[in-house]
């Protein structure tokens, strides 16, 4: 096999049964691989009926995401040759990362006696050492085209560019394998529908339900197969233009640039999140940076826990956040630099009656995999030191060093970092934007802001009611006895498992203070509030004789509602002019569509939960850029909408 191919699939064998030893997941069911098969795919895609109907010389097309064994294809196969009229071709497109060898594929299908004839065709043609998999098989009248695409689904998919009929979600189990269940996966097979596609899947995770849901499809639960209680299948949903319905001033930008090149301003996570997402596109991108190193201010925290504050209520700052939290796992998964975090679990104490009730409910309403309500004796146990209240953990968290992440979603070849670049002015020009700094002019079609509050510098920004909270951090000399901390404790403030020599414990939080002074007396507060939540933290540190090694002050960028403002910028003149019936009548009907100020985005208002919110805006704001399919629910992305505001004060008659 050639070295730009993958690698092939590690196989231990069970009683017969391929488990694939990097994800440890079966293949197919223990229970009848091909019962299974028939159940969720062949069954929930509804394909006896539609290949019974197809008109004479018509191709139908199916998408799989995980070939494997190459199971669900010759259980396919099987059933076209039963239903489809003559001179029908099924063209089946799946993908694979680790394809088989021939020896373990032969293995693996030799004991499924009613596929034997297929079987034996498929594995003669089978060779896995070139770039994608071709075959071709007729039977009779009916032709029979399968396509291997080998590599990572997030690369093949899509430059794909067909338009699939039905879809087989059938890759390993999200979690066991939470790298592949990505929004671009969802976005990618929202490219390659069109409105009577049709999906089913094995798995009924909220990952896969939410990402499904985003990117345009419905989303029912059915009956599982065997012992699994539920699978989700749906469809296309029809595209209903641009706008949303009733509410125009939400309706998409429409952006066009071709030459795939962009600006961004400021190289927070923000700015290197929106950077790295682009290029990942095959966008060129400036990222410019006014000091000498990239992360220097809010994002250059030495640790920051990565945890997800939840609501019960199911709020959409709740809802952003979990969306958040999956995607920033699933890109530190991604990057091979074990360095930038450590998922060491993050422990979220209930420090009063009222935080209990909320725990619990969180508890009720999420699988284990994400959080668990535990009593303070297991979370003791866990974090290393005795803690005095019950409370969550995310087994799946842990602590970044956000420099490091900044560094390494940077570190692409279409990103080029310019320092020491204060950028003083944007201009509109013809076409697109002059980007005025002390270092020269710059022009672009696309230009993202993500200075946090300093974007109101910009006229064409101030609009937006970014406010600053001033936070200071305190690093500790670690002890003997407070390296024993295995996770990271949150309770009235948080404090990480020592790095370096040294515990990273905080934050403060003081709204509009901008001095930029470290002060002995947050160091205090900081100090205090462990007294108060992890006494025996507090006491392992040294208690009032604790060692403070230095700190940190930085400035948190946030919104009213906390949600931060990400997506495209309107005029604010012809906004206001237009939108001023909804000061008389919050429910006027209006039709007008917003005029946007043609290729200028911002990312800001990620307060302190940057680390979980900036990776996710900024393939938010890279799938709006380059025309892909919505990677959130609508309803969400109009929460996140920086013309919200202006929306709110209208109806507010402010």
């Amino acid at each position: 096999m050639t070295d730009h191919l993958p690698s092939v699939a590690q196989i231990q064998w069970e009683g017969g049964l391929p488990i694939a030893t990097r994800f440890n997941d079966v293949y197919y069911s223990r229970a009848s691989g091909i019962a299974e098969t028939r159940h969720v795919f062949l069954k929930h895609n509804q394909l006896p009926e539609r290949f019974s109907q197809l008109a004479s010389g018509s191709t139908f097309t199916v998408g799989e995401i995980g070939f494997g064994t190459g199971l669900n294809f010759l259980c396919t196969w099987q059933l076209f040759l039963a239903h489809a009229p003559t001179n029908c071709t099924l063209h089946f497109i799946s993908t694979e990362k680790y394809p088989l060898k021939p020896a373990d594929l032969r293995k693996a299908l030799c004991v499924l006696d009613e596929l034997a004839s297929l079987a034996n065709q498929m594995v003669a043609a089978y060779q896995p050492d070139t770039d994608n998999l071709e075959m071709e098989f007729n039977d009779d009248s009916q032709l029979i085209k399968l396509t291997v695409l080998l590599g990572d689904v997030l690369n093949t998919l899509p430059n794909l560019d067909k338009s699939i009929d039905a879809w087989f979600l059938d890759g390993f189990a999200p979690a066991k394998n939470p790298e592949m269940w990505r929004p671009e996966l969802f976005a990618a097979l929202a490219a390659n529908s069109h409105d009577q596609t049709t999906y089913a899947t094995f798995t009924a995770a909220r990952l896969v339900r939410d990402g499904l849901s985003a990117a345009g499809f419905s989303v029912v639960k059915c009956p599982g197969f065997g012992r699994k209680r539920d699978m989700i299948a749906g469809r296309r949903i029809p595209a209903d233009g641009q706008t949303t319905t009733g509410k125009p001033w939400f309706a998409q930008a429409k952006h066009h640039n071709p030459e795939k090149t962009a600006i961004v301003v400021g190289s927070g996570l923000a700015g290197c999140s929106a950077a790295h997402a682009l290029a990942r596109r095959g966008w060129q991108v400036t990222l410019l940076e006014q000091h000498q190193a990239l992360a220097s201010e809010a994002s250059g925290n030495p640790q920051g826990i990565l945890y997800a504050k939840l609501s019960p209520d199911n709020t959409p700052l709740s809802q952003f956040i979990l969306h958040g939290y999956q995607h920033t796992l699933t890109t530190l998964a991604s990057f091979e630099q074990k360095s930038i975090w450590q998922a060491c679990g993050v422990v979220q104490l209930a420090c009063d009656a009222r935080t209990e009730l909320r725990y619990k409910a969180l508890d009720a309403l999420h699988p284990d995999e994400l959080l668990q309500y535990l009593d303070k004796k297991r979370l003791s146990e866990i974090s290393g030191l005795p803690v005095d209240y019950p409370g969550l953990f995310f087994p799946q968290a842990g602590w970044v060093q956000p420099p490091l992440l900044c560094q390494a979603l940077a570190e692409h070849k279409k990103i080029r970092l310019k320092t020491y670049t204060k950028v003083n002015d944007i201009e509109r020009i013809n076409p697109g934007w002059l980007v005025k700094t002390d270092q020269g002019d710059l022009t672009c079609k696309t230009l993202i802001i993500t200075q946090g509050v300093a974007s109101h510098q910009f006229s064409c920004l101030a609009h937006l009611p970014l406010k600053t909270i001033r936070g200071q951090i305190t690093q500790v000399q670690a002890t003997v006895r407070s390296q024993q901390l295995a996770t990271c404790v949150n309770g009235e403030g948080y404090i990480a498992p020592a790095m370096a020599g040294f515990h990273t414990l905080g934050a403060t939080f003081d709204i509009n203070d901008t001095r930029g002074d470290i002060r002995v007396g947050d160091h205090e507060k900081n100090l205090a509030m462990q007294a108060r939540c992890f006494a025996a933290m507090y006491q392992a540190l040294g208690a009032e004789n604790a060692v403070i090694t230095s700190g940190r002050t930085g400035f948190r960028c946030t919104t009213p509602d906390y949600l931060p403002v990400v997506g495209p910028i309107v005029d604010h003149q012809h906004f206001m002019a237009a939108y001023a019936p909804l000061r008389k009548n919050r429910k006027q009907s209006l039709d007008v569509q917003p005029e946007y100020l043609d290729g200028l985005y911002v990312s800001a208002g990620h307060g302190s939960r940057g680390i979980i919110s900036c990776p996710i805006a900024g393939e938010i704001l890279a799938a709006m850029i380059n025309g892909e399919p919505a990677l959130l629910p609508r309803p969400l992305l109009e929460a996140l909408h920086p013309s919200r505001f202006l929306v709110r004060n209208l109806i507010r008659n402010n």
